[in-house]
This record gives C-alpha cells, sequence and structure tokens, in this order.
C-alpha cells in the first residue's frame, strides 16, 4: 500500500496546487491513499502571511474531491496545525472531531517564527536548538490533540548556520530529544517521517534517521510518512529510499488513520 499523508493545496498559503490537481498527481502516481493536510496557524507569528483555514469551506471542498475520486484512491480529512502553548484551546476547539488524521506542528517558538529568523535572535546556534526542543516538550506534555509530530527537528532548516548538525549530537539536545519522543510513545501519539528534510542535507528526512532509530529502540510504532508537497514534483519523492532505510532500523509497518484512529500496514 502506497500513501502520502503530508500533503497542501491552495488552502495553505505557501501551496501551488490546487486540490484537484493534488489529486490527480496522487491518482497518476498510483497512491493508493492520501490525507490532505493544509496550514492551520492560529497565531502565526508573522504578519505577512496567514495560515488559518475556513474549517467548513475546507471540508466541504476534500468531500467534493473523496467523492470525484472514489473509486481510484481515498482521500483523508487531514489537517496541520501550528502547535504553541498559548493557544491549547483554540486548537482544540478547531480540531474537534472533524478530522481523521492530525499532523501537530512547530512553526514558531517562544511567540517568534522559525522561517524567517526571528526566532534566532539573541541565541547561538545550540541554544536556539535547545530552545526550541524545550518549546516541544512543553507542548507534548501537555496537549494530546494530534495524531504525530510533524518534521520534529524541522529547527534544522532554518537559522543563517554554515552546518546543520545531527541535533543527538549534543547531549542536552539528546536528553530533549528523548523525553519528548518517550511522552509521544507514552499518550500513543507518533512521529511522521517528512521527505522534505532531504531539502536540507540530502541525507535525512525530518526528523533524521539517527532520531528515528532513537524512535524505534524506545518502542515507537507509529509512523507515518509524508512528501509536505507545496507542488506536484515533491509528491512521494525519495519514498522508496526512505522506507527502505526505515526497514533497515527495524520498522515493519506505516500508518494511516481514519476519525483518527490509526491502521498498522506492513512495509
Amino acid at each position: 500500500m502506497l500513501f502520502d499523508y503530508h500533503l497542501h493545496s491552495q488552502f495553505s498559503a505557501d501551496s501551488e496546487m490546487t486540490m484537484d490537481q493534488l489529486c490527480q498527481a496522487a491518482v497518476k502516481l498510483g497512491l493508493d491513499e492520501i490525507a490532505i493536510t493544509d496550514h492551520h496557524d492560529i497565531d502565526y507569528q508573522d504578519d505577512t502571511i496567514e495560515f488559518l483555514i475556513d474549517k467548513k469551506e475546507y471540508l466541504k471542498e476534500i468531500e467534493k474531491f473523496q467523492q470525484k475520486y472514489k473509486k481510484q484512491i481515498k482521500i483523508k480529512k487531514g489537517i496541520e496545525i501550528g502547535l504553541q502553548p498559548h493557544i491549547y484551546k483554540e486548537c482544540r476547539k478547531y480540531i474537534s472531531d472533524d478530522f481523521d488524521f492530525v499532523i501537530g506542528s512547530f512553526h514558531t517558538a517562544e511567540h517568534a517564527d522559525l522561517y524567517n529568523g526571528d526566532f534566532f535572535a539573541g541565541y547561538s546556534q545550540w541554544e536556539a536548538y535547545i530552545q526550541y526542543l524545550k518549546s516541544v516538550l512543553e507542548v507534548v506534555q501537555n496537549y494530546d490533540d494530534y495524531s504525530v509530530i510533524g518534521h520534529l527537528d524541522i529547527i534544522r532548516r532554518y537559522g543563517d548556520f554554515e552546518t546543520q548538525p545531527e541535533l543527538l549530537k549534543n547531549k542536552e539536545a539528546f536528553d530533549l530529544i528523548k523525553q519528548i519522543l518517550k511522552v509521544i510513545i507514552n499518550k500513543n501519539r507518533g512521529l511522521e517521517v517528512n521527505t522534505s528534510g532531504y531539502r536540507i542535507d540530502g541525507k535525512n528526512p525530518l526528523p533524521s534517521f539517527e532520531i528515528l532509530k532513537l524512535y524505534h529502540q524506545l518502542g515507537g510504532e507509529i509512523l507515518t510518512i509524508g512528501s509536505d508537497s507545496h507542488n506536484i514534483e515533491d509528491i512521494t519523492k525519495k519514498f522508496d529510499y526512505t522506507i527502505s532505510r526505515l526497514k533497515e532500523i527495524g520498522f515493519n509497518q506505516l500508518t494511516t488513520f481514519a476519525h483518527l484512529e490509526p491502521k498498522f500496514h506492513k512495509i
């Protein structure tokens, strides 16, 4: 079974695909199932762009294409929701029980945007990484309304640094990531393997294979795979390679979701 569980349509302000184009491309690629996971970031920390979705309109559009392509592909109602400690109530209200699948992601930390670099002001490289991980840990300890954590080590993508090191090489970062993974596992939540990570160093998805090894060692089982595509060309990019590496680590299944409940598929 082949699926892509991180895809963005025109409902995401930074996507180049319409929902119909996305679905057509998935069918042509022979996918069995997709989750459309557009951005909803409440109180996003950059006033130049807005990642908010009218849920009623969004779900209605997904339902239209579920019907249109029902004989060709399964289309799940997903969302990528930006998590911050001060918006738990708003996130819970938005999610309610309307979705099949929820990616909990971190595009901001400490009320500052990662992408535009605001978050890094005043921090050294490793100080920024540590503070980001502390923010993630705080959220996963106190918020449960998500299926998987998206691109856990996305912090490596940002900041004007010459290198993007493996976070586990730093002891404090290692300890924080281990705590994050233990919380996720204990709460029966999962990780996504986001293949957009190869755009950083050409070698790793997000999270890195080293973090995925640690997740496996700790007993993590819920694992989705997604391309984080904002254009047709990136859908399922490097999936075969990534899945082969996941098998080497010891994973023997990947996960899809229906009504927020995980379903496992042998790989």
